[in-house]
């Protein structure tokens, strides 16, 4: 029985190694994925052209001498220069998560974003956190589609 066994699970195993390859070598990497001028972070776009931009947070600063209203409209300006690169306007983000050092300042994001979008805004999550980089009150990261 227990040779079955080990004939089963090497027979299954061919099989999720090559899923897992097929999965992987879905995802493309592009030189604007490295860090740029507008981030330290990259993107990362998939053949089904959607469009993952890593969590942007303001310079320091910004995040020192901003209130959350203008950190988050530097945030939303870094995460639309990236969008730009990859081909993008903000009109094709999706969906952003937003986090914020205090959850009480989700009335100055909300503004923010009205000030930012064009009526149409992308879906959006909000996580409270203890600390982002820079000491900032707000992070976003952004999913976006190629139209």
């Amino acid at each position: 029985m227990a040779e079955s066994r080990t004939q089963t699970r090497n027979a299954v195993e061919p099989a999720e190694t090559n899923e897992q390859t097929n999965i992987n070598s879905s995802v493309t990497r592009y030189e604007g994925d490295q860090p740029t001028e507008h981030s330290v972070y990259g993107t990362r776009q998939q053949d089904s052209q959607l469009v993952f931009f890593d969590g942007q947070f303001p310079d320091a600063e910004t995040a020192r001498s901003g209130d959350v209203q203008e950190q988050t409209l530097a945030v939303l300006d870094q995460i639309r220069a990236m969008a730009a690169e990859s081909g993008l306007e903000p009109r094709d983000l999706l969906r952003t998560t937003v986090y914020l050092t205090e959850m009480d300042h989700l009335p100055a994001v909300k503004q923010a974003y009205a000030a930012f979008f064009d009526g149409q805004r992308p879906s959006r999550t909000v996580v409270g956190v203890a600390h982002l980089p820079n000491d900032a009150a707000v992070q976003i990261e952004a999913t976006g589609v190629k139209r």
